[in-house]
């Protein structure tokens, strides 16, 4: 069944808002290029981008169930683009700070409320194979924005901001022609601080569940393994003699990989029970890191690569898949925000951790203990079975995937039968939509 216009308007409006996000690295390169901070002042910049991404996960979420997630991407781009213009005019180094914070949060506070809106505009069936492409624009837009960055920075660095600002304008203009929100009956009633007091609680809200705090728990293990991808990797293959274009080729392999295989992961893990493909997923990111103790050219860099590649494609729609069906009608924004944060924290804190291991005692020292650290998150999603409130969503995660429903059985995760979602007509404004029930990211 093919995929309703109203997913292909909010794919093309997510790539090309990615297409224009400028990356920290980028960011740091334009204010030290302008001599608007200097060596001391860049890492606090920096930081205060992850501190902006970070906080955008909890909050962008709980804003999107209380508002809704397309009235969520609407209003966060206008803001991005002014944000964005505003590094043209501003000198002022605290300034700066504050700017940097707050496009760190408008860049990815959309993401909760893009998965939320996933599951509010396909059918619960369709939710894996619309996520896994959802993730393949992403990865377009995250793989080309720094090749069009590093032109724009090259021949007229105020572009940079430019072309930031038009992309969040498209964004905002094709989402506005999606259906909009509905909005439960409790949703409408009270204002202002009861607003307010109701999305702070459901902040919360995902962490009162058993299987859920465990998932988090381990999703922060996991993405302490895989972020170093984006610290300690690259300086391992600087290292071993690896040129920039020699490091470039390796993690383009990744790129491509990514966007060739992502739309073929909902077909390979049809039928297999809840917690397989996390495991899988585990298994394969930490052979793949533990890999790099081994190498010491491009060619076995690769070969890692290509591995812990592989764990990502089947973790990226997979977990969010396990998350979605676990979120209760309404709160789909917000749970998928608790996992953003979790993935976002181990951002701030894994890097820094594993360079500073790598420095002390020897990248293989590194990525053998990622190697240990990854095996044993995979052993304890394989236990997440015997947590009590497992079972409860193995029915919805069957449908969410295309799967045929389990029949009943006493093994944990496979004891309820499967509700199906009614879903309003696509490609036209409902007011009789369900709401969404999604499953990132990076």
């Amino acid at each position: 069944m093919a995929l309703p216009k109203t997913f292909w308007l909010l794919w093309a409006g997510q790539t090309v808002s990615r297409l224009g996000i400028l990356a920290p690295a980028f960011l740091v390169l334009f204010l030290e290029q302008d001599h608007l901070v200097d060596a001391h002042t860049t890492p606090i910049m920096v930081g205060l981008f992850g501190a902006g991404i970070l906080a955008s996960g909890l909050v962008g979420g709980a804003v999107a169930d209380m508002i809704g997630p397309r009235r969520t991407i609407i209003a966060a781009q206008p803001l991005a683009a002014v944000t964005a213009l505003l590094f043209l005019v501003t000198t002022d180094v605290y300034a700066l700070g504050l700017l940097s914070l707050a496009t760190g949060f408008l860049s990815a506070v959309d993401r909760p409320a893009g998965a939320g809106l996933i599951a509010k505009i396909v059918p619960a069936e369709q939710f894996s194979k619309a996520y896994s492409l959802f993730l393949v624009g992403f990865n377009v837009g995250m793989s080309l924005s720094p090749v069009i960055s590093g032109f724009l920075l090259s021949f007229y660095p105020p572009a940079l901001f430019l072309v930031w600002a038009a992309g969040s304008a498209a964004y905002a203009l094709l989402v506005c022609a999606l259906p909009a929100d509905e909005m439960h009956p409790e949703e409408h009633e009270g204002a202002g601080a009861s607003a307010l007091r109701r999305a702070a609680r459901s902040i919360g809200e995902p962490y009162r569940s058993p299987v859920l705090v465990a998932f988090l728990a381990l999703v922060f293990l996991l993405a302490c393994v895989y972020l170093q991808v984006n610290s300690a990797l690259p300086l391992d293959m600087r290292g071993s003699g690896l040129s920039p274009g020699d490091i470039g080729i390796v993690l383009a392999i990744n790129a491509v990989l990514s966007i060739a295989l992502l739309p073929l992961v909902p077909k390979a893990v049809k039928g297999m029970s809840d917690e397989t493909p996390l495991v899988l997923a585990a298994t394969l990111m930490a052979v793949g890191f533990g890999l790099n103790a081994l190498a010491d050219d491009i060619v076995l860099f690769t070969v890692a690569t290509v591995v812990w590649t592989l764990g990502e494609v089947l973790w990226a729609p997979m977990s969010a898949t396990f998350i979605a069906v676990r979120a209760p009608e309404g709160r789909v924004s917000t749970y998928q925000g608790s996992y953003f944060f979790a993935w976002n924290a181990a951002f701030v804190i894994g890097g820094p951790i594993g360079i500073t291991v790598a420095n002390a005692y020897g990248y293989p020292f590194l990525w053998i203990g990622l190697l240990v650290l990854g095996l044993g998150v995979a052993a304890g999603f394989r236990s997440m079975t015997r947590i009590s409130d497992f079972a409860v969503t193995t029915a919805k995660r069957s449908a969410a995937a295309g799967a045929p429903a389990p029949e009943p059985a006493t093994t944990p995760g496979r004891t309820t039968a499967p509700q199906p979602r009614s879903q309003a007509p696509q490609d036209q404004p409902s007011t009789s939509q369900a709401q969404p029930q999604p499953r990132e990211t990076t």
